[in-house]
C-alpha cells in the first residue's frame, strides 16, 4: 500500500493538508516570509528573508537569521459530502544569510517544497472466494519534501545584484495503511507501516535590478531534477519536477509607503505529461507596506492555480494582512500575519485561514 501511495495517491480522500495536493506530488509549499506573506506574496523576491529568491540576498548587510511559522484553520466542502474542518502548524521556512565580502553574500537555510500530510479513508468492495465484501482503507500520511538551499548574491554594480543557489530536496513521509472488514468476524483488520524517503537536486538564478532610486525589478527562474521516492533503499517512483519562471516590480513612493507586484509560471504539466491530474500554473499577487521602518502595516491579494486536481486546474485567491515591529535597536523584528485563502476544484471548496508569526535576528 505504501509503494501504491508514493506512485500514484488513491481517489475518493479526505485531507489534513491542502486536499488539492493528494492527487499528484503535494502542497506546494510558500518560499516566503511572514513579512512577504502578509503582503500576498507581492515582497517575496525583493526580500532577504524569503528563500524565494538568491539574488535578493545581497541585501542583508550583517549576518542575520530570519524563522516563519503558522497555524492553518482549513474547512472543506465536498460536493454530496459533509464539511469538514481540520488543524495543521507548520515552521516553512528559516532563512541565514551575512556578507564574506562588501559585495558578495552567503546564505543558506530551508522551506517547505511539497507537503505530504494528509488522512485518506477509502471504501470499495471486494471479491473474496466469490463473495463480494465491503472494506474500509484508512491510510495516513505524515511528512514533507524539504528545500535545502545553499545561496550567494553579488551586487555587480550599486543598482545591480545577481543570485545563485544549489537546492537539496529531502525529506520522508510515515505511512500508516490499515483495512477492515465489514464482517468482523471471519476477517481480521491487518496494518502496514512504511517510511517512505525523498531525494533530489535544483540550481535558482536570479536578479535584481534598481531602475531608479524608487524602482526596482526582480526576474528569477528555477529547475530541479526529478523527484525520487524510496523504500527501505529501494526505489519505488521517480517523478519530474517543474521550471519556475517569476519577475517583480516594486515601488517606494516616498519613506513610509511601498507597493510590489509578482508573476510566477511553473510547468507541472510538462513535468508530467502522462498525469491527467497535473496542471501548469500562473499565479500572481500585489501588496503594499505602508508606516514606518519600526511599526509597519502590510496588506497584499494573491490569486492563480494550483499544480493538481481532477478535470479544470483548480484555482485560488487569498487576502492577507499584519504588522511588523522592530525592538533592541533594530536588531530583532517581529511580524505577525494573517491569510485567508479560497480555493474550487472539481467537486471541492477549501476554505483556510492562517496565523502567520516570523521572528528576525540581527546580532
Amino acid at each position: 500500500m505504501a509503494v501504491f501511495l508514493a506512485a500514484q495517491p488513491p481517489n475518493r480522500l479526505t485531507a489534513q493538508d491542502s486536499q488539492f495536493g493528494i492527487k499528484g506530488l503535494g502542497t506546494p509549499g510558500r518560499w516566503e516570509s511572514v513579512r512577504a506573506r502578509s503582503t500576498g506574496g507581492a515582497f517575496a523576491p525583493f526580500d532577504a528573508f524569503s528563500p524565494l529568491t538568491d539574488a535578493s540576498l545581497a541585501d542583508a548587510r550583517r549576518m542575520s537569521a530570519s524563522i516563519a511559522g503558522g497555524t492553518s484553520w482549513r474547512t472543506l466542502e465536498p460536493t454530496g459530502a459533509a464539511q469538514a474542518s481540520l488543524r495543521a502548524t507548520r515552521f516553512p521556512a528559516l532563512v541565514i544569510a551575512g556578507p564574506v565580502t562588501p559585495r558578495i553574500v552567503v546564505g543558506g537555510g530551508f522551506a517547505t517544497y511539497l507537503d505530504r500530510t494528509f488522512g485518506v479513508s477509502i471504501q470499495d468492495t471486494i471479491n473474496l472466494r466469490g463473495v463480494q465484501e465491503p472494506i474500509t482503507d484508512e491510510i495516513t500520511s505524515d511528512g514533507a519534501v524539504s528545500d535545502l538551499r545553499l545561496g550567494a548574491a553579488a551586487r555587480l554594480h550599486r543598482r545591480l545584484a545577481l543570485g545563485f543557489g544549489f537546492h537539496l530536496l529531502t525529506g520522508s513521509s510515515r505511512v500508516i495503511a490499515t483495512r477492515s472488514f465489514a464482517d468482523s468476524t471471519n476477517y481480521r483488520t491487518s496494518t502496514a507501516r512504511d517510511e517512505v524517503a525523498y531525494s533530489g537536486t535544483g540550481g535558482s538564478a536570479s536578479l535584481l535590478l534598481d531602475v531608479t532610486r524608487d524602482v526596482r525589478l526582480a526576474g528569477w527562474l528555477r529547475t530541479d531534477s526529478r523527484l525520487r521516492a524510496d523504500i527501505g533503499g529501494r526505489q519505488v517512483a521517480e517523478n519530474n519536477l517543474p521550471r519556475t519562471y517569476g519577475a517583480g516590480l516594486q515601488w517606494r513612493a516616498g519613506t513610509q509607503a511601498a507597493f510590489a507586484g509578482t508573476v510566477m509560471w511553473r510547468n507541472w504539466r510538462g513535468a508530467s505529461p502522462a498525469d491527467s491530474n497535473s496542471h501548469d500554473t500562473f499565479n500572481w499577487s500585489v501588496g503594499a507596506e505602508l508606516g514606518s521602518l519600526g511599526t509597519p502595516i502590510r496588506f497584499g491579494v494573491r490569486g492563480g492555480q494550483l499544480p493538481f486536481g481532477v478535470g479544470k486546474t483548480p484555482s485560488e485567491v487569498g487576502y492577507s494582512a499584519g504588522l511588523g515591529r522592530q525592538f533592541s535597536g533594530g536588531r530583532g523584528r517581529l511580524d505577525i500575519g494573517l491569510e485567508r485563502l479560497e480555493r474550487k476544484g472539481t467537486g471541492l471548496t477549501e476554505r483556510v485561514w492562517t496565523f502567520l508569526v516570523g521572528l528576525t535576528v540581527r546580532p
